[in-house]
């Protein structure tokens, strides 16, 4: 039987390289947005990126 279509995507990972001074100030900057750096990247980029065809964003 073939496979059925899901509408559920695994999330995307992506990776970056930040220097140690860099990721520390980035640490205390979310910090006092009282974020996450997954969050706070997630919504720098929803911001950048124009949203996709029906996501509404």
């Amino acid at each position: 039987m073939p496979r059925e279509k899901t509408t559920h995507t695994k999330p995307k990972m992506i990776h970056i390289r930040l220097s140690e001074e860099l990721h520390q100030q980035l640490r205390i900057q979310v910090a006092k947005e009282n974020q996450t750096i997954q969050d706070w990247v997630e919504e720098l980029i929803a911001k950048s990126v124009p949203a996709s065809r029906g996501r509404g964003k």
